[in-house]
C-alpha cells in the first residue's frame, strides 16, 4: 500500500526545528502519518532514530521518500541539515543511514561519505540536490508579472501593523516558515512570485491583532490571542494555499474606510496628545533619550490636503537617470554568515519597520537559537539572499517595493515640514552590509571633505571645534562665518552623476545601487504614494566632486552635510 503524504500539498516543510531542550522536528512529518505532523507534537529527542524506525523502515517508504528528496529542494536541504546534526550520512541508492566513517556496500561498489562542497548537501550521497522548489500546480494560484505586482501595491498599501517583538512561542515555526520563503527565492531569483511572498510574509503572519471586546483587551487574554492568531497563520502559510489564504484574509479584514474591522480605541486614545503617546512607545522600548526628545518636539503635521502637497514638492519627479556604459571594474559584493550576523544585531533596540512590516526584531528573535540548526539554517539562507541583493538578480519590477517608505512629516519650530523616511529592513540590512564593506573605501575617498560618513561622532567634532573657534576670536570681531544650507538636499541631487561615481569608486556595490536608486522608491504618506529619496553617501559623494570643482573657496575650515561652514579671518568678507 502507498504511503499516506500528509497535507504537504507540494509546499516546503522549512528547516528542521531545534531547541535548548533538545526536542527537534522530524523532516518527514508530512508523510506516513508521523506523529510530529498532528497538532501538539513539539519533536523528538531521538530525531534520528524515529526516522530509522517510522519512515525508513520499510522498502517502500524508502522508496517514496527517495522520489520525494530527489525533486523537492526544502525536504533535501532540511533532511541533510538533520543528518549533518547527528553526525549521520543518508546512501540516497538504498535510502540508508550510516556514520560519517562508515561506507555503504553495494554489489559492485562502496559508497563512501566525502566532504565536496563544503555544504550540507554533502550529507546527502547519491541524489542530486533539486534545481528548484516543488512548483504548486494549482491553477488558482496562477498570476501574471502584473498580477502579482498589483497584489504586493494593494497589500503595502493596506494600514496594517506587524508586532513588535515575536512572542517566544512562536519563534522556532516563524525562522522554519522564513528560512522556507527565503529558499524559494535562492532556488529561483529570477521568480517575482518568490520574491512577493518573502515581501508579503510579515503582514500575513506578524499582524498585530486589534481586539474587539473588553475581555479581549485584558493583558493575558490579548497576548494569548496574539500568539494563537500567529501560530494559526504560519500553519496556514505552509499549506499548499496558504499564501493566498492569508493574503485574501488580509484584503477582507480592511474595511472600505481603510480602517481593520473590529478596531475599537478608547477614548482617552483618542484625546491623547500625540506627542506622549509616542513618549510612552519610546518608554515601552527603554529609549528614555529619544522619549524626552518627543516631548520637546514639535510633533508631527497633521495629515491634509496642505501637508500632502508640502510633500510632494519636496519629492519632485525627475526623468530616470542614465547608466555608464562601460563595464564594472569588479565583480559584485559576496559577504559571510558572520559579516551578515553582525549588520542584524547591529540595529538599536526598537528599529522601526518599513511597509513590508519586517522588524530588525524579528530577525532577532528568529534567530535567537544561536548554535542551533534552525538558527544555522536560517542566517545561512538569508546570507544567500542578501548576497543575491548585492549581485542584481532581483526582479528589477521590484525595485520600487525593496526601496519603499513610509513619511512621517514632522514640524520644524518654523511650521514647515521635515519628512522622515522608514525604509524597509530587507533594504536597511543589505545596505549595511555594502556600507561595513566598503566604508573604509569610501572615508578614504571623501577625506576631509565631509564629516558624515565613516566619521565616528564627526557632527559632535564640527560643532565643539566650531565654538571654541568663535570663542577664540569673538572678543575682537575679527571672525566672519558663514553657513550655508542645501535646500532638500536628499532629493534634488543629480543621480545620473550619483550613478556614476558609485560605478567608478564603488564597482562592488554598484548593482544594489543601481537597484534602488535608477528608478523612483515608493513613498507612502498615509495610503497615498508619492515620488523618491537618496541616500547620505551619495549627497557626500556629489559634494566633494563639486568642491574639487571650487578651488577658489579659500580658508575653508569645516564643512558638515547639509550644512556646511565656512570660517575665517575676515578680510573685507567672504565671497
Amino acid at each position: 500500500m502507498a504511503p499516506v503524504r500528509g497535507r504537504r500539498n507540494g509546499k516546503s516543510v522549512g528547516p528542521v526545528q531545534g531547541s535548548a531542550s533538545g526536542l527537534r522536528t522530524c523532516p518527514f512529518k508530512f508523510f506516513h502519518e508521523c506523529k510530529d505532523g498532528k497538532p501538539g507534537s513539539v519533536g523528538f529527542f531521538r530525531l534520528l532514530d524515529h526516522m530509522q524506525s517510522t519512515h525508513l523502515k520499510t522498502e517502500c517508504r524508502r522508496q517514496s521518500l527517495q522520489g520525494a528528496i530527489s525533486k523537492d529542494l526544502d525536504l533535501f536541504l532540511d533532511v541533510a541539515e538533520v543528518l549533518r546534526a547527528g553526525g549521520k550520512w543518508l546512501c540516497g541508492k538504498c535510502m540508508v543511514m550510516h556514520a560519517l566513517s562508515r561506507g555503504c556496500k553495494h554489489d559492485n561498489e562502496v559508497v563512501l561519505f566525502a566532504i565536496n562542497s563544503g555544504d550540507v548537501e554533502d550529507f546527502i550521497v547519491g541524489i542530486r540536490k533539486p534545481c528548484q522548489v516543488v512548483v504548486d500546480t494549482n491553477p488558482r494560484h496562477q498570476a501574471g508579472l502584473g498580477g502579482k505586482v498589483n497584489l504586493l501595491e494593494r497589500v503595502f498599501s493596506l494600514p496594517i501593523q506587524t508586532v513588535k517583538s515575536i512572542p517566544p512561542s512562536c519563534r522556532l515555526l516563524f525562522a522554519q516558515v522564513l528560512t522556507g520563503a527565503l529558499r524559494k527565492v535562492v532556488a529561483s531569483p529570477g521568480s517575482v512570485d518568490n520574491w512577493v511572498q518573502l515581501l508579503l510574509l510579515p503582514r500575513c503572519t506578524l499582524r498585530v491583532v486589534i481586539p474587539s471586546s473588553r475581555q479581549e483587551r485584558r493583558s493575558g487574554n490579548r497576548k494569548s490571542l496574539q500568539c494563537s492568531n500567529i501560530l494559526h497563520a504560519l500553519t496556514v502559510w505552509k499549506d499548499g494555499s496558504g499564501f493566498d489564504d492569508l493574503v485574501s484574509s488580509l484584503l477582507d479584514s480592511v474595511e472600505e474606510t481603510g480602517a481593520p474591522k473590529g478596531e475599537c480605541r478608547r477614548e482617552e486614545d483618542k484625546e491623547r496628545d500625540p506627542n506622549v503617546k509616542q513618549c510612552l512607545r519610546k518608554v515601552r522600548d527603554g529609549h528614555f533619550t529619544a522619549a524626552v526628545k518627543v516631548l520637546c518636539s514639535s510633533g508631527v503635521a497633521p495629515l491634509g490636503d496642505s501637508t500632502l502637497k508640502a510633500l510632494i514638492d519636496k519629492h519632485p519627479v525627475v526623468p530616470p537617470p542614465s547608466s555608464p556604459s562601460n563595464p564594472l571594474a569588479q565583480p559584485a559584493l559576496v559577504v559571510d554568515v558572520e559579516c551578515v550576523l553582525k549588520c542584524i544585531r547591529s540595529f538599536p533596540k526598537g528599529t522601526s519597520c518599513g511597509r513590508d512590516g519586517m522588524r530588525a526584531q524579528h530577525l532577532l528573535d528568529a534567530v535567537g537559537g544561536e548554535g542551533s540548526v534552525t538558527s544555522s539554517g536560517l542566517l545561512a539562507s538569508i546570507t544567500e539572499v542578501v548576497n543575491l541583493w548585492l549581485g542584481g538578480s532581483c526582479p528589477k519590477v521590484l525595485a520600487e517595493f525593496v526601496a519603499s517608505a513610509p513619511l512621517t512629516p514632522l514640524l520644524k519650530p518654523d511650521k514647515g515640514i521635515r519628512p522622515i523616511a522608514v525604509g524597509g529592513i530587507w533594504r536597511r540590512l543589505v545596505s549595511k552590509v555594502a556600507m561595513k564593506k566598503v566604508g573604509k573605501e569610501m572615508t578614504q575617498y571623501l577625506g576631509d571633505y565631509q564629516f558624515g560618513v565613516g566619521v565616528p561622532n564627526g557632527a559632535e567634532a564640527v560643532l565643539h571645534s566650531a565654538n571654541r573657534f568663535l570663542n577664540s576670536f569673538h572678543a575682537d570681531g575679527s571672525l566672519a562665518l558663514l553657513t550655508v544650507d542645501f535646500s532638500n538636499a536628499f532629493n534634488t541631487v543629480d543621480r545620473t552623476t550619483f550613478l556614476q561615481e558609485v560605478h567608478q569608486h564603488c564597482p562592488s556595490i554598484y548593482r544594489w545601487v543601481q537597484f534602488l536608486y535608477a528608478q523612483p522608491a515608493r513613498l507612502y504618506v498615509g495610503n497615498e504614494c508619492i515620488g523618491a529619496t537618496t541616500g547620505t553617501a551619495a549627497i557626500c559623494d556629489q559634494i566633494k566632486d563639486s568642491l574639487d570643482r571650487r578651488k577658489n573657496i579659500r580658508n575653508r575650515r569645516n564643512w558638515f552635510y547639509p550644512v556646511h561652514v565656512v570660517g575665517g579671518v575676515a578680510y573685507g568678507g567672504l565671497s
